[in-house]
């Protein structure tokens, strides 16, 4: 029996950590590297703890473990401190792209790379109705045009190589085990904490309510990275998402009616309103269903549910 390679790079995040799982659980022999953590088989590997920063290191981890597949996810992901430390960003994401770009290519193996991007390259093409891999970048943070920079990086490498690249463009996603730092976690954190304090005060901080997003699992996320690195054609782009929209408002009221509280205050508060907000981001995923064995599993209700419950353990 054949057992495949896969190496994940920024192992230690909240997806890495759900993609890591997963490959293990279909029988893959999984290396993941991270700045503060490396992996192998979810067993502590210390020649495997790197900073994506250190090329040598990079090209180390990779001439050893002789992967199959590479899915690089290694990246700053909270947007509002991209425009904190924009040379820090742009530093992680393309120079860190091209390390492990580089790294491979000097070493001589040719594996697939799925390169995960970000839905936010499309900017204000967000407003548009559906959103799909044809229309154009137009990124309004340094988090968003360091991912594009990275994306026209892959695209080169694989015109002039012949290096096995195809990029995801990840919409929003969320689950169990999310850093409070993002939207749906942080409510759900937020109404776990007052349903376990019994609290007659029932008032939720928030930013824009009236914006529309387009919500995965985590789970089904990583499902689809698998895909994509297994099926997809390479050299291609392609959007990660549900194709639905649900607006910020809907997504509390689901929480609240998770937690029975029926009571409850939403307060703006206008230190959580981003900068230049997109009002509304819906992808097209018909490129992703079509031309892999990808389909969505868990519904937003679902994933709600369980991140209430994650956050009633852990508050």
């Amino acid at each position: 029996m054949i057992v495949l390679r896969a190496l994940v790079t920024g192992a230690s995040g909240f997806v890495g950590g759900y993609l890591t799982d997963r490959l293990t659980q279909l029988n893959y022999e999984v290396m993941g590297i991270s700045r503060t953590e490396g992996l192998q088989n979810k067993s502590r590997a210390i020649s495997y703890n790197c900073d994506i920063l250190d090329q040598n290191k990079i090209e180390f981890a990779i001439s050893e473990f002789k992967p199959d597949y590479i899915f690089h996810l290694a990246a700053p992901a909270y947007i509002p401190n991209s425009f904190k430390e924009p040379k820090h960003t742009y530093n992680v994401i393309f120079n860190g792209t091209f390390n492990v770009l580089e790294a491979v290519k000097n070493i001589g193996l040719n594996p697939k790379i799925l390169y995960v991007s970000s839905a936010d390259v499309y900017g204000r093409a967000g407003n548009r109705e559906l959103i799909s891999e044809s229309d154009n970048f137009d990124p309004i943070n340094p988090y968003a045009a360091s991912k594009a920079c990275a994306e026209i990086l892959c695209k080169q490498f694989y015109e002039t190589y012949g290096m096995q690249i195809i990029i995801a463009r990840p919409f929003n996603h969320t689950g169990p085990g999310q850093a409070d730092d993002f939207v749906c976690s942080n409510f759900a954190r937020q109404i776990a904490k007052m349903s376990k304090s019994m609290s007659i005060d029932s008032k939720l901080l928030t930013g824009n309510v009236d914006v529309s997003r387009d919500f995965l699992d985590v789970r089904d996320v990583v499902n689809a990275y698998i895909e994509l690195a297994s099926h997809a054609k390479i050299g291609e782009v392609y959007n990660v998402s549900s194709g639905v929209p649900i607006t910020v408002r809907n997504i509390i009221n689901l929480l609240f009616q998770e937690s029975g509280i029926k009571n409850y205050n939403i307060v703006v508060d206008q230190e959580k309103i981003r900068q230049r907000e997109i009002l509304r981001r819906t992808g097209n995923n018909e490129k992703l269903v079509a031309e892999t064995q990808w389909k969505q599993t868990i519904s937003i209700n679902k994933t709600l549910s369980d991140l209430y419950n994650y956050w009633r353990e852990n508050v």
